[in-house]
Parts: C-alpha cells; structure tokens; sequence
C-alpha cells in the first residue's frame, strides 16, 4: 500500500501533478455530505495529518479550483478541525485489516470478531464510519432513516420488525414507540451488548446474537418488515449462498405482503449490477421490487431497494 502521507506532501509541493481523488472529486461536484467525504478521504489517506496534507495539497492544486470548490475544501478543512481529536480516535478503525473473503462461516466469524473490536473502540463510528465518532451526527443520519420509513408507510402500531445487522441498537430505540415489536440481530456479541444498554427499559424491542447464516430464531409467517442498513454488504462479501439464504429466509418469515428493506447490498461501486443481481433474487423469492437502487439521504450515500413479497 503506498505512503498516503509522503504522497500528500509531494503533491503539496507540486500542484501541478496533483489529482484530486475521485471521493474529493465527488464531493465539490455536491455528490457527498461534508462528512461523507472527510470519511471517504480518511479511509483514502489512512491518517489524520496525511488527511490534512491532502486537503492543503488540493488547497494548492491553482486555477482549476473554482471559487466555490475552494470553499468546499475550506469546509472540509474546518470540519476535520473541529472533529480532529474524534477523527484521530478512529485511526485503528481506518488501519485495520478487513477480514479476507473466505466464505461461509468462516468468513462471519472473521466480521463478527472484527466488529466486537470496532464497537469496543468506538461505538458510534463502529455502525457508521461517517459519523466521524460523533453521536450527534449518527442521530442526524439515523434520522433520516427514520423520516424515510415514515414517509413510505412502514411503521405502524400492529408492525413487527427485523433488522439483520442491528449494531448498537441505534435503530430499535428510535423506532420502539413506532411498532409493536422491533427485533434486532446482529453477528457481534459487542454490538449486541452496546445495543442491549441503549435500549434497556424498551419492553418491545428484543435483542440477540445470530449465527449469521440464517434467521432461524423466527417463525414462519412472524414479522411485517425485515429491514438491513448497510450489513448487505457484508453477506455478499461472505459469498452468493448467504445472499441467496437471506432473501429465502426473509420470504419464509413475512407475512404476505410484507417488506424487505436493503439499504446498501454491496461495496462494489457498481448500483447497476447490484440492481441486476436483487432483481434476480428477488424473482426467485417471490418478491416485487417497488424502489430500485434510489439515494435518498442527505448525510449518507445509501442506496435503497424496497421489496414486497407477494
């Protein structure tokens, strides 16, 4: 992997060979939040001072930054400032190895011991890198979640939900006064404790760890919605037979006419095929896509698929 830092410094030192990255790019052309981007550019640059390196060297990149581009940088900037000690907390979360692609189990165990160590680091970033640590803007983009579900008419006093991948529980709080039930798994016995303290007290939510393999814990016919927020990404990295298990297990324990919630199906950068391979599996299970793939969010570049069984 190459030196971020030293290359930060030496494009500060020649702005005429410097390329902005794709994320910065994306960024000032109003694709991103302000967070967003500063997390993409942290995980670019793996450091807060190669971060700052960074922006300084785009800061001097001459003419082909606009006016507007350069307040955006100085936005960035001031942003990673005001976060700085936050953002230097996550430099083992942005240095750490992700588990390889081996498959099957072994490969959720892999996630599950990763994410135990991400959430005894730091709880808010461990379920949203974008948060920058900071439980203000979780909240925000939780949020925006939330009003989204509203507005499409899923939650209602008589609903009963899942969420594969509950992390922290930061969703079953919020939603509880919403449903009848909110049930929330999640691979990581860390995650699954931190979720169990956010939501003490809230009789209608019901918390456990999962073997990641399937959703064995719930009766056929036994819930309205089965939502996941960015733990997609991680089936489809453990490989096809998860992907294909989960939709089955969803059509098994929704009632007819119940919803399956993906927001975010996989890291690829690539919505296209995603949506191909979805539509695919939603075929085979039963379902009907309603919302193929749209951005909604503000704060977070999520993709949503809404599907219906039949």
């Amino acid at each position: 992997m190459p030196d971020s830092r030293s290359e930060a410094s030496s494009a500060a030192a020649r702005p005429d060979q410097f390329t902005l990255p794709d994320s910065l790019i994306a960024y000032l052309a109003g694709e991103r939040s302000p967070p967003l981007a500063l997390m993409q550019l942290l995980l670019h640059c793996g450091s807060v001072t190669a971060c700052e390196q960074l922006l300084e060297a785009a800061g001097a990149h001459g003419s082909s930054v606009q006016v507007v581009q350069r307040q955006g940088l100085e936005e960035l900037r001031h942003l990673l400032a005001s976060r700085r000690e936050q953002c230097l907390s996550l430099e083992p979360l942005l240095q750490a190895e992700l588990p390889g692609d081996d498959g099957g189990q072994d490969s959720v165990s892999a996630w599950a011991q990763f994410f135990d160590a991400a959430v005894a680091q730091a709880a808010p970033a461990s379920v949203a890198l974008y948060s920058l640590g900071d439980p203000e803007l979780l909240d925000a983009a939780t949020g925006e979640v939330l009003d989204y579900f509203t507005e499409q008419g899923l939650l209602g006093p008589r609903r009963r939900i899942l969420q594969i991948g509950c992390g922290i529980g930061r969703f079953e709080a919020v939603l509880a006064p919403l449903v009848a039930e909110a049930h929330g798994i999640d691979i990581s016995p860390g995650m699954i404790n931190a979720a169990r303290q956010r939501c003490a007290g809230l009789a209608n939510v019901h918390l456990a760890c999962c073997s990641g393999r399937d959703l064995a814990p719930f009766a056929d016919f036994s819930l309205d919605m089965v939502y996941a927020v960015d733990s997609f990404p991680y089936l489809h990295e453990s490989g096809g037979a998860l992907l294909e298990t989960h939709f089955a297990e969803s059509a098994r324990v929704l009632t007819r006419g119940g919803d399956l919630l993906i927001l975010n199906f996989s890291y690829r950068n690539d919505p296209e095929q995603d949506s191909r391979e979805i539509n695919r599996l939603a075929t085979r299970h039963g379902f009907k896509v309603l919302v193929d793939g749209v951005q909604p969010f503000r704060l977070w570049d999520g993709r949503v698929w809404h599907l219906r069984l039949a």
